[in-house]
């Protein structure tokens, strides 16, 4: 505004009162000049940015215009009612550019938001068609694999008698069970990927998958040398939803967490429950970590399928941790933030069930 507004009015006006009066023709183009100010306001401020301007215009070029300043400065020769119709008219073409440059700075605002929107839906598309693609030969992967580890397993069944608990071949008849027991859950693992159980929807409290979530998890987590945080508030945070498997979205970021913290002894990982901010329909389930920070460049990929980072594992669990938020009607956010790294689940809020506030 200054460079672009007010010095070229001052400039324009100094130029003004000191043009002789003999110079008509002078006066006609200077009183004229004033409206490229008052158009550069308007498409850098939009209407005030034009009234403004025209109003500064009008107050520079009336005394010139109508008083005669004696020795200080020429008086315009301009016929009045010109004079009095420029005056008009700096007010009017400030308020009409105005206008008009705020109009189209909305309708670009609103074709950039739209195009925003459009380029989303077609990432989402395409990652849809994706994971349909991929689900399909997921589940076909899983199921050649789990019809030999029946097999496996029922043979090691059959061998164990056979296997004297003292001679030196136990312990490897037991690290073949234990194995044959990892894998089965990693095909599961895949098959829950490819083909996410129906959700059984009941009214429930987030305080108590968060309580269940720590239960299930505490363990584990002390065997690791970590802490476990829990943090609920006072009031119920109720929703609509399959407990077990929102306890299995954290049981997914509480283990990715884990892996991430395994090496670093005595970091945390906090559990929390949040009712919806004022103004807003969806309450938080958070869980975060004392971990080191996700590049930037990976966090917009974590909830990639067999997208494992740095922590290992298969790569499945937020994506599957996605999908069932997704099912809940939510979203799942991470982000660098808390104590370290932060994963937020929103899940639409529901109204309190009566008399059950604490």
């Amino acid at each position: 505004m200054l460079l672009g507004v007010w010095l070229p009015t001052l400039t324009i006006g100094l130029f003004h009162y000191a043009t002789s009066s003999e110079l008509h023709w002078m006066h006609d183009v200077l009183r004229r000049l004033y409206y490229l100010p008052i158009i550069a306001a308007a498409f850098i401020a939009g209407t005030r940015g034009g009234l403004a301007a025209s109003v500064v215009v009008s107050l520079t070029y009336l005394p010139h215009a109508f008083v005669h300043l004696g020795h200080l400065a020429h008086m315009d020769p301009g016929d009045t009612v010109h004079k009095a119709l420029e005056v008009v008219l700096y007010n009017v073409i400030g308020a009409v550019a105005g206008v008009l440059a705020d109009r189209e700075r909305r309708r670009r605002e609103q074709l950039a938001i739209a195009l925003d929107t459009q380029r989303r839906l077609q990432r989402e598309l395409v990652r849809a068609g994706r994971l349909s693609a991929l689900g399909e030969v997921v589940a076909g992967v899983a199921h050649e694999i789990k019809n030999p580890i029946h097999s496996l397993k029922g043979t090691a069944e059959v061998i164990e008698p056979l296997v004297p608990r003292d001679c030196a071949e136990r312990r490897l008849w037991e690290l073949h069970v234990a194995e044959l027991g990892r894998l089965e859950k990693i095909a599961d693992r895949f098959v829950s990927f490819a083909k996410p159980a129906a959700l059984t929807i009941d009214e429930l409290d987030l305080r108590e998958v968060v309580q269940r979530l720590c239960e299930l998890m505490e363990a584990d987590v002390k065997k690791r040398g970590l802490v476990l945080e829990r943090d609920v508030p006072a009031r119920a945070v109720p929703l609509r939803g399959d407990r077990d498997q929102l306890a299995q979205i954290g049981i997914n970021l509480v283990l990715n967490a884990v892996r991430a913290l395994e090496a670093k002894d005595g970091d945390r990982i906090r559990v929390r429950a949040q009712l919806a901010p004022a103004g807003e329909r969806m309450h938080r389930f958070v869980v975060e970590n004392d971990g080191p920070p996700i590049a930037r460049d990976e966090i917009e990929h974590v909830f990639d399928p067999f997208h494992a980072g740095e922590t290992g594992g298969t790569g499945l669990g937020l994506s599957i941790s996605e999908r069932i938020a997704e099912q809940h009607g939510g979203y799942i956010q991470a982000e660098n933030a808390g104590l370290g790294v932060r994963f937020t689940v929103h899940l639409p809020a529901v109204e309190p069930q009566p008399g059950r506030t604490d």
